[in-house]
């Protein structure tokens, strides 16, 4: 079986990167010269622009890199410590119950286009539209259910009043590594919202100068960079640009077509032979297969007749795959067995599932499922995640062994998030990528908690479960209620976890140093040259 998995990774690598090519038409706000022609540019290839909207609430937090370099964010996370920081607000407190926090804002801050200081009005705005019924931001349904009211005492107070207490606010929801960036109401107010979310105005370094859909979109730094109150970047335009090949990408990077691209382990050899370098934020995402229907008491969202609906049958599945081998295989040694959905360090001491063929079988056998089921493993590519889909070829090798036939569906991203988020993902399972959150609680209730809409796992005992974690105020017993969790994940096998993995991205001569740091934040205006 081993060399089975071998061979299938090998043989497969040359279909890395084949998922989600984008068209579309060019669109412009001003001409520009082609940047990639241009010596002084920042040239960034991506593997997607994903849902290639320009605010905040309108898609995925895989759009925020290139709208982080456009928006700001109240506070930031350190890199390397990833202390929280202060961002957009100089200073916050928490109320003891930790029910109410005031943010005191920086003065002076502008935005770009001409639109005026950045004051409560703007934060309070931002946050409002975050929340809205029709916002399209992974976080905004928990947001919702958390944030009672926003009061604006002054232009640079911001006061926030939750339903129920959250210890982790700052760092959380309202940091660098979550979706509110703040926008400037009065250019919403000026224009109308269609045409404002169309051109993106924040109180970043940079703002857009032209897009290309499908291909290209270019920033351009402001034009009063030089009284930016946090960066001073050195490249006048980053261009960000699609480019779903990952040969592509890594060609791109011996040429000087493009000076950072996130690439897949098999490229790290070649990139490194070429004499350029790598930078590897550990420990980022984690490669996992979710199980569809599994919110209990979601009428649209739970499948009682899907064979992975018993425990014992998705302890089976984690049991028939050996992760050390794909890790060996596919991840090039890069990543750690996983036991949990998302890369937590306080979970490190969960023990993952072994391999075990014999024990998944015999669970099998004691489900009612001895001869096995049809399931479809509906994958897709991206940035991290180029390995998914030979990920799931291997997953499918090693259940077939068990007598589970896996049938792989290829699917770009986008259509299977739909699909996710609209409650239609109930028949079949599908590989993900779990990313670390900031905050500990943002990630139970994005994705264990009925209300939020990526939600993959939840029942009563699992709410109550992260309810008591959320509301605890003493710091040992909610590290206690934080471990309990974990465990329970585990137990539950509410997820076929494989690894805890890097995250690699090839870097050309021209760069000097770039912080990347985890959790979505890429620091891309922070970027230096090289000496």
């Amino acid at each position: 079986m081993t060399d089975d998995i071998s061979n299938t990774v090998r043989c497969g690598a040359v279909r890395r990167g084949a998922l989600g090519l984008l068209c579309g038409a060019a669109f412009a706000l001003h001409p520009v010269t082609p940047a990639w022609a241009q010596a002084d540019d920042l040239i960034i290839a991506l593997s997607t622009f994903s849902e290639e909207t320009m605010t905040p609430w309108s898609g995925s937090g895989q759009r925020k890199t290139y709208l982080d370099v456009v928006y700001e964010y109240l506070t930031y996370a350190e890199p390397g410590t990833l202390e929280t920081i202060p961002g957009l607000a100089e200073s916050w407190e928490m109320s003891p119950d930790g029910k109410t926090w005031t943010f005191r804002l920086r003065q002076g801050v502008q935005f770009s286009g001409g639109y005026g200081e950045m004051t409560s009005a703007d934060v309070a705005y931002s946050i409002e539209r975050l929340i809205r019924e029709d916002s399209r931001a992974g976080p905004a349904s928990p947001m919702r259910r958390l944030i009672a009211s926003v009061e604006t005492p002054d232009d640079h107070t911001v006061v926030v009043n939750l339903n129920y207490p959250d210890f982790e606010l700052a760092q959380g929801y309202f940091g660098a590594a979550q979706q509110l960036g703040i926008v400037s109401r009065a250019h919403f107010d000026a224009m109308g919202e269609a045409e404002a979310e169309a051109r993106p105005i924040g109180t970043g370094a940079y703002e857009l100068s032209s897009i290309t859909r499908g291909s290209e979109i270019v920033m351009s730094l402001r034009d009063d960079i030089e009284t930016h109150w946090r960066v001073q970047p050195e490249f006048p335009n980053i261009v960000f640009k699609v480019v779903p090949e990952e040969s592509t990408r890594v060609a791109m990077l011996r040429t000087g077509e493009a000076d950072i691209a996130p690439i897949g382990f098999d490229s790290i050899p070649s990139v490194r032979n070429a004499g350029l370098s790598i930078v590897s934020a550990e420990a980022t995402w984690s490669p996992v297969v979710r199980f569809g229907g599994l919110i209990e008491g979601s009428e649209n969202r739970y499948n009682p007749d899907a064979p992975w609906a018993i425990r014992e049958v998705r302890q089976a599945l984690n049991y028939a795959v050996d992760k050390q081998t794909i890790i060996d295989e596919l991840f090039h040694g890069e990543a750690t067995v996983a036991a949990s959905d998302t890369p937590v360090p306080a979970w490190s001491d969960v023990e993952p599932y072994p391999y075990d063929p014999d024990m998944a079988r015999q669970l099998l056998q004691e489900a009612g499922f001895g001869n096995g089921f049809d399931v479809t493993i509906r994958t897709f590519t991206t940035s991290p995640g180029a390995e998914l889909p030979l990920m799931a070829e291997a997953v499918a090798l090693y259940w077939q062994d068990i007598g589970v036939n896996a049938v792989i569906e290829p699917v770009d991203w986008s259509s299977l998030r739909t699909e996710w988020i609209e409650g239609r993902a109930t028949n079949y399972v599908w590989t993900h990528r779990g990313f670390p959150f900031s905050s500990a609680a943002n990630g139970l209730e994005a994705g264990f908690m009925s209300a939020s809409v990526f939600a993959s796992y939840s029942t009563p005992t699992l709410e109550a479960m992260i309810q008591e974690f959320s509301t605890e105020e003493d710091r040992a017993l909610r590290e206690a209620a934080f471990l309990e969790i974990g465990q329970h994940l585990r137990d539950e096998a509410v997820g076929v976890f494989i690894a805890l993995a890097n995250e690699p991205w090839g870097i050309s001569d021209k760069v000097g140093e770039w912080n990347i740091t985890t959790a979505y934040m890429w620091n891309f205006d922070q970027v230096t040259r090289a000496d």
